[in-house]
């Protein structure tokens, strides 16, 4: 039977390069020195520009978000269709053609076309039931986030967690008060993995420890997820961060939320109002780490500040229309992903049409907790 030329959609031919994500990834954004998956992410090399190391540029390989990829350095992102324009640098014409090739669509038969037909529908099907699965786990672990936080002490005044603070220079009880998102947690589970590096044999850990954690609620106050960073009594008689692979971790999706840490002052003096019904004009504080932004509050305690928790997402962070300037608080890191991180942040939020302004240390590596901690060491030393 004479092979023709057949129509298809867009959409059908995302979908089936959707259904062989693994060949087409391989193909147009290959494997290069460094290289690595985590957490349903595919990290690589730009295929579309001259990316020097590997960490900026990731791809979704599974999930709702399959196919989706990101350039945190140059805030570029995209669908698999606009994957294989970047890395061959190609018309949306071209690339449709480039992607039927790939896919063996330029002449089939008829009986070809229904088997694959059949085979894109139940794809389809699979699709459809993975996002649903996924959109049950993410309200599973907003769930369990939130009983996280609640099955937490309140107060924090004599735990590990105010210790621990203290010993960061940021002793809370000159505020008065403390910020309402932090509470301590005397037993949290700690998950992590343990391999042989003989055997390469993965054996799962689970231990309870000592822990703040912190509430991240998104832009309607509705508690969204939960941040622990893991403490231990040191060798030096101070609680610090546990010694962990990753002693600081999220439960559930905090994109676009935040850790309302501090109102700042009112007009008459006293709390300032929650940050939903903040005054036009509000002037916001943006953090990326907990300690960073309690430092802001420890030498500003008139100030509003949030932490972002992680500097991607600085520039996602969600604020209400009567906020019409961001301070963001920057680390001093000279890294250029760390400076891509927060040139996009800046960008996001001066897009939003707000007053954007950037501190930064003069000292590289500085952060504004380093700062902190710097002149208390030389207020001591000059009271010495």
């Amino acid at each position: 039977m004479a092979e023709v030329r057949q129509t298809y959609s867009l959409d059908e031919i995302k979908g089936r390069l959707l259904d062989q994500l693994p060949a087409v990834v391989d193909r147009y954004a290959p494997p290069a020195q460094g290289s690595y998956r985590k957490g349903g992410l595919y990290f690589t090399l730009n295929p579309g520009r001259a990316d020097r190391s590997v960490g900026s540029f990731c791809i979704h390989l599974a999930g709702p978000m399959a196919g989706r990829w990101c350039d945190f350095a140059t805030g570029a992102k995209g669908d698999v269709i606009d994957l294989i324009a970047l890395s061959l640098g190609l018309t949306l014409a071209d690339t449709i053609r480039e992607a039927r090739a790939f896919l063996g669509l330029e002449t089939e038969s008829p009986e070809l076309r229904r088997a694959r037909n059949l085979a894109a529908q139940a794809a389809a099907k699979r699709r459809v039931a993975e996002v649903a699965a996924q959109a049950e786990k993410a309200v599973r672990r907003r769930k369990a986030a939130r009983g996280l936080w609640l099955s937490a002490q309140e107060r924090i005044a004599g735990t590990p967690v105010a210790l621990y603070l203290a010993n960061r220079g940021l002793d809370l009880a000159p505020l008065g008060r403390q910020p309402r998102a932090i509470r301590y947690h005397p037993d949290c589970l700690y998950l992590d993995e343990v391999i042989n590096p003989e055997t390469g044999e993965v054996t799962p850990r689970r231990v309870n420890l000592p822990a703040m954690v912190t509430a991240i609620t998104n832009a309607k106050g509705e508690h969204i997820a939960t941040h622990r960073t893991y403490l231990a009594y040191g060798p030096t008689g101070l609680w610090a961060k546990a010694a962990l692979r990753d002693a600081k971790k999220v439960l559930g999706d905090y994109r676009g939320g935040a850790v309302r840490l501090w109102s700042g002052a009112g007009p008459k003096g006293g709390k300032g109002c929650p940050l939903a019904t903040c005054p036009p004009g509000t002037r916001v504080y943006i953090a990326e780490g907990i300690e960073t932004a309690l430092s802001a509050v420890m030498l500003r305690p008139d100030l509003r500040v949030l932490a972002a928790v992680s500097l991607s997402n600085m520039a996602l962070v969600e604020l209400p229309a009567n906020v019409a300037e961001v301070v963001l608080i920057g680390d001093a890191d000279a890294h250029p992903q760390a400076q891509a991180g927060l040139a996009q942040a800046v960008a996001a939020h001066a897009k939003a049409g707000r007053l954007v302004r950037l501190w930064q240390s003069d000292r590289p590596g500085e952060d504004l907790n380093d700062r902190l901690q710097r002149l208390l060491r030389d207020e001591q030393e000059g009271a010495a």
